[in-house]
């Protein structure tokens, strides 16, 4: 018999709650594969469960701002980054400056960071929430539990009702299992 691991089973509970009240711009560095393919799952995953998610839109270029991907960022709730490196692409510098200018509570800018790589985004991280996780130590639910912490802390006027929060939180625990999974693969 095949038993799940109770953060599984909890994960898979909050995706079913999920409903198209929250969405998610999810972007990535377009130079780093392992970005893009966590993004692309993760934008499957929450659009196969109910959530409006966004991705960039990157099609005529990989280094200008286009008016469809600020629209999209216009309609988001969140802006998700998951960066696996020290250096941010022109675009991605870009897409957060807009965010920031659109956002105003800055905690619904996320940022999670890999813990062995430095700090990629620097210029207007101030007030936005930035998680460091090593996939290779750190426990998956002890991270979440620092994502909505520091999200909750931040916002201004919360809006979102204890269901939405923990939605987000299934999606994000879900990016973060995929990328232990990414990382023991390649060991």
């Amino acid at each position: 018999m095949n038993q799940s691991s109770p953060i599984c089973v909890y994960i898979c509970d909050l995706i079913q709650i999920m409903s198209k009240n929250i969405t998610l711009f999810i972007t990535y560095n377009p130079n780093n594969g392992d970005e893009q393919t966590l993004a692309v799952r993760l934008h499957t995953i929450g659009v196969a469960n109910g959530l409006r998610m966004f991705l960039p839109d990157r099609f005529n270029s990989k280094r200008v701002l286009d008016i469809e991907t600020k629209r999209r960022i216009d309609e988001s709730d969140y802006f998700v980054l998951f960066s696996f490196t020290s250096k941010l692409s022109p675009i991605i510098d870009s897409e957060i400056s807009y965010a920031w200018e659109r956002f105003k509570d800055k905690s619904k800018i996320i940022i999670i960071y890999n813990a062995r790589e430095s700090k990629s985004l620097k210029s207007v991280s101030d007030n936005c929430t930035e998680i460091y996780f090593d996939p290779n130590t750190e426990n998956i639910e002890l991270v979440i539990h620092k994502i909505m912490t520091a999200v909750s802390r931040k916002e201004e006027k919360p809006k979102r009702t204890k269901e939405l929060q923990e939605a987000l939180l299934a999606l994000l625990g879900i990016g973060l299992g995929l990328v232990v999974l990414n990382e023991l693969s390649k060991e």
